[in-house]
């Protein structure tokens, strides 16, 4: 398998580091240490306070800006319309670079409404500022809304995604709108290791439950985005490319879906409604 997805033209690995809850001198070595063994996709928001710091440890790395994929979401719990230009700037300021890969609606909070928003936003994108733009936590009702607006061209949808919450709706959606599924929380803040079926596969498959979990996400054409500060951890995350699950297996863990979702819905914007 790839190491990385295409869409309208512009390839994202796989697996990026996810920075939420990543602050200090302690986020800039482990986006350091990262990108030092193989990573070249890292994830940030302004709502998680590290943008700073993610900059800091990309430059301390070494590689070439060019060589990394990197993501920044716009606070659209506290940032309205207005501001959306300006909050975006500081971020590219606090991340020390001229561009970002990919921008996202963080949160389904519009001052007005989507299809300004997604105006704004796209606006970014003509000044070569992002090359893409994506949402995150939008439910099929959002994303069809997007279609409708005439946005077709969203280039991801941030979402949680493990074994014990399934997505199989969303996840139908984004692929019949050739939206990429990016998974937040993939192994589940470590309780896949808890599991029977994941450690007796992670033993059939001599890899750990992480790394089944998330050859599992990446299997069904979705990208990963786990969080770790461990050197060892980090290494492991990315080293699930010499392996292939089997169908049956695929299925098992399917099979345990159990509606446990750990990021609460955190707006009350009547097309969001429930989640899919």
């Amino acid at each position: 398998m790839s190491k990385s997805f295409s869409r309208f033209g512009l390839s994202i690995p796989s697996i990026g580091l996810g920075t939420w809850e990543l602050r200090g001198r302690k986020c800039r070595k482990v986006v350091r240490k990262a990108l030092e063994i193989g990573y070249r996709h890292i994830d940030t928001a302004a709502m998680y306070e590290n943008e700073s710091e993610v900059g800091s440890g990309i430059i301390d790395s070494g590689v070439d800006r060019n060589e990394v994929f990197l993501t920044t979401k716009i606070n659209t719990i506290k940032v309205n319309n207005e501001g959306i230009v300006d909050a975006f700037h500081k971020s590219l300021s606090d991340l020390k670079t001229d561009y970002v890969d990919l921008l996202l609606i963080h949160w389904p909070t519009f001052s007005t409404n989507l299809g300004d928003m997604l105006e704004i936003m796209y606006g970014i994108k003509e000044s070569q500022k992002t090359r893409v733009i994506g949402v995150s936590n939008f439910n099929t009702t959002l994303l069809n809304e997007c279609t409708r607006l005439g946005f077709d061209d969203i280039y991801c949808n941030q979402v949680e995604y493990h074994p014990f919450l399934s997505q199989e709706i969303l996840l139908k959606k984004m692929n019949e709108m050739n939206v990429t599924p990016v998974a937040y929380c993939p192994i589940c803040r470590g309780d896949v290791a808890k599991d029977s079926v994941i450690v007796e596969l992670s033993e059939k498959y001599n890899k750990t439950p992480a790394q089944v979990t998330l050859r599992w996400v990446i299997q069904q054409q979705s990208v990963a985005i786990p969080k770790s500060a461990k050197k060892r951890r980090l290494k492991e995350n990315i080293d699930i490319y010499d392996f292939e699950i089997d169908d049956k297996d695929m299925d098992r863990i399917h099979s345990l879906a159990r509606g446990q979702r750990l990021v609460p819905n955190l707006d009350t914007n009547p097309l969001l409604g429930a989640w899919d």
